[in-house]
């Protein structure tokens, strides 16, 4: 009888055992992904913490009442007043930032009330008639702001001094093929407008618009 229980006890014992799960360890190295996504060209008017100015402008100088044509000046971009172009493709071929009025070859200088107006596009009387404005990057200055080796001005040409006609934007700098990965601005671009004999003393503005496009 003693033989019999203890045989038993044995037997389950073994069973138990049998049942136990047994413990895998996993591995104690895991891995992390990260996806850096290029991002789009674009262009803004940023301050000198890169904060975007919410509304932009240039103050022309001042002018008086004339019976004769007159030019007023302006300077487009300043320290506080940046025309940037990011591009953090590295698949452009290069690119172009241009300036033209928002509301194309009809847009014009206007007074508050829109009762008054001049051109800022026509060339007739060499721009005294209606009204002329010429912008001129190539006074301005270029300065890369990124820290890459090959993040240089050197790679950005300004644009020439151009008389506004019709719609057609002004450029105002251009990334070479190979300017990728370029965040960099344009200050100093002068302005200067033609305003016509007898123009009514009031105030005048003109809306413009920045554009960047891939080359």
């Amino acid at each position: 009888m003693k033989r019999l229980l203890r045989s038993i006890s044995i037997a389950i014992v073994a069973v138990i055992g049998m049942l136990w799960p047994t413990v895998v360890m996993g591995a104690a190295t895991p891995s992390l992904t990260q996806t850096i996504n290029a991002g789009a060209l674009t262009t803004d008017v940023l301050d000198a913490s890169r904060v975007p100015v919410a509304s932009p402008s240039v103050a022309m100088s001042a002018a008086n009442f004339s019976f004769s044509c007159q030019t007023i000046t302006g300077t487009l971009g300043s320290t506080s007043q940046r025309l940037y172009v990011i591009d953090p493709s590295t698949t452009n071929n290069g690119w172009t930032l241009s300036i033209a009025a928002t509301g194309g070859a009809a847009a014009k200088w206007q007074n508050g009330g829109a009762t008054r107006n001049y051109a800022y596009n026509d060339a007739t009387g060499a721009g005294c008639t209606n009204g002329q404005m010429t912008i001129d990057p190539s006074v301005g200055t270029v300065t890369a702001d990124c820290v890459s080796g090959t993040c240089t001005g050197a790679t950005v040409t300004k644009g020439t001094s151009t008389a506004m006609t019709a719609a057609t934007p002004v450029t105002l700098m251009t990334g070479a093929a190979g300017t990728n990965l370029w965040r960099g601005y344009l200050t100093g671009a002068s302005v200067s407008q033609k305003i016509p004999a007898e123009q009514p003393a009031d105030s005048y503005s003109l809306n413009m618009t920045l554009t960047v496009v891939a080359n």
